[in-house]
């Protein structure tokens, strides 16, 4: 009974402690952007602002670019999110289906390929889409963008696949289905929860990426969200109000799909995990 107890204070100390520090940015973010300008640098700081003001959203969102930097991250997060899942779909049935030559090598490239850190990619990816002259346009970010989210798809839906009976897809097939009408009427329905979960990872990815967003984006009518709200950082002062109340816009699209998408989200990446 003793031990019970200690481990259940334990676990609920545990649960505390990450809750802490997932929430702490957050609330500092939201205590923050409701401050006026004198009172973000009271000493001793206070969590609770003595004088709420929503002035700090309302200039975030009447910034000119505001907008522009929202479509902008909307266009880029929904075709990349696309093609991956069209590209990674077909990838991984052909790696759990068929066999060819080399298969085990090419898969094994793409899991190795997940070892390198993302910033190492980014001069030579850089150099890949100005040699294409595919800067400063939502095809070269994509592009970008398909290199590191790919591999991780591909092997979410292979794992997926894995699970799915090979006899029912070729029950069909002796039933006169085509390997093609059978991928689409059998295996596709099935794996839908598969295919939602690899988008919505797909989907926050890059709706949140930063680096290439910088590096790729570097004139202003095509840069994202996250790059855009740089632009409250000036020369000699930064607006702190404005860029936390802008930083919590961006965040309620995630927040958004996630409570839309969260019982799919983490049941399909658990049954993924467990079947692969």
């Amino acid at each position: 009974m003793t031990k019970r107890i200690a481990y259940g204070a334990g676990y609920a100390i545990a649960i505390a402690l990450l809750l802490f520090f997932v929430l702490f940015p957050f609330m500092q973010m939201l205590s923050t952007s409701l401050k006026p300008t004198d009172e973000m640098f009271t000493v001793p700081a206070t969590w609770i602002p003595e004088h709420f003001t929503f002035d700090n959203f309302k200039a975030a969102l009447n910034y000119g670019n505001f907008i522009t930097y929202f479509l902008n991250s909307l266009a880029v997060s929904v075709i990349t999110c696309v093609l991956v899942i069209v590209i990674s779909v077909l990838a991984a049935y052909g790696f759990t289906r068929l066999e060819f030559p080399g298969r085990k090598l090419l898969l094994n490239v793409i899991l190795v390929s997940q070892m390198f850190c993302i910033s190492a990619i980014v001069v030579p990816l850089y150099k890949l889409v100005g040699s294409l002259h595919l800067l400063n346009s939502y095809a070269g970010l994509v592009l970008a963008y398909l290199a590191f989210t790919v591999p991780v798809a591909i092997w979410l839906l292979r794992s997926f696949l894995l699970g799915i009976p090979l006899d029912m897809e070729e029950a069909a097939m002796m039933e006169g289905a085509s390997r093609i009408k059978a991928f689409f009427h059998v295996i596709v329905p099935l794996l839908r929860p598969g295919i939602g979960a690899t988008a919505a990872y797909v989907f926050l990815m890059t709706w949140q990426e930063f680096l290439f967003a910088l590096v790729f984006m570097t004139k202003q009518e095509y840069r994202t969200l996250p790059v855009g709200i740089m632009d409250f950082k000036g020369q000699y002062e930064t607006n702190w109000g404005t860029m936390m109340a802008a930083s919590l816009l961006i965040s309620i699209p995630v927040f958004v799909l996630f409570l839309f998408i969260q019982r799919q989200l983490v049941a399909g990446l658990t049954e993924g995990a467990t079947k692969g």
